[in-house]
């Protein structure tokens, strides 16, 4: 992947096994060192999140903390765009669609409430206003048991 598609992470380690966990995240699944806006938008903190997936022209990231069910959905390009998350998620019927206007470098924290029994299948796409410009594959099944 270019550089460019990894503009805002911090950290990435566990590349081979990029299957999602049906369990407990393991040790070596994907994992990203994301920026994260505050809620008033004032402050970036550090997060940590399993199974990164990026929009098809790399301007979007997604990935999941199943620790608290977090979704960090982040702009991963200077493009002038903004990232959107795709889910679907067990407790829950049809596609959900969370919007993020955080800028780039950051990531929106969008925290879930998902039972420990339950998963979460995400995607990353690239919006500019409404209009979908690109999306990438979705992540598979990941257990929101952490």
């Amino acid at each position: 992947m270019c550089a460019a598609a990894f503009g805002l992470v911090l950290g990435w380690t566990g590349l081979a096994h990029a299957t999602p966990a049906t369990g407990e995240v393991r040790a070596a699944a994907p994992s990203a060192t994301v920026s994260v806006l505050s809620g008033d938008g004032d402050a970036v903190t550090a997060a940590e999140c399993y199974y990164p997936v990026y929009s098809g022209d790399g301007g979007a990231m997604v990935c999941f903390n199943p620790t608290g069910e977090h979704l960090y959905i982040c702009d991963n390009a200077s493009d002038g765009h903004h990232p959107v998350a795709r889910y679907y998620r067990s407790d829950s019927s049809g596609l959900k669609t969370k919007h993020a206007d955080v800028g780039f470098g950051t990531c929106l924290d969008h925290n879930l409430s998902i039972p420990d029994s339950g998963w979460i299948n995400y995607q990353a796409c690239n919006y500019e206003g409404s209009t979908q410009l690109s999306c990438g594959s979705f992540s598979g099944r990941i257990s929101a048991n952490g």
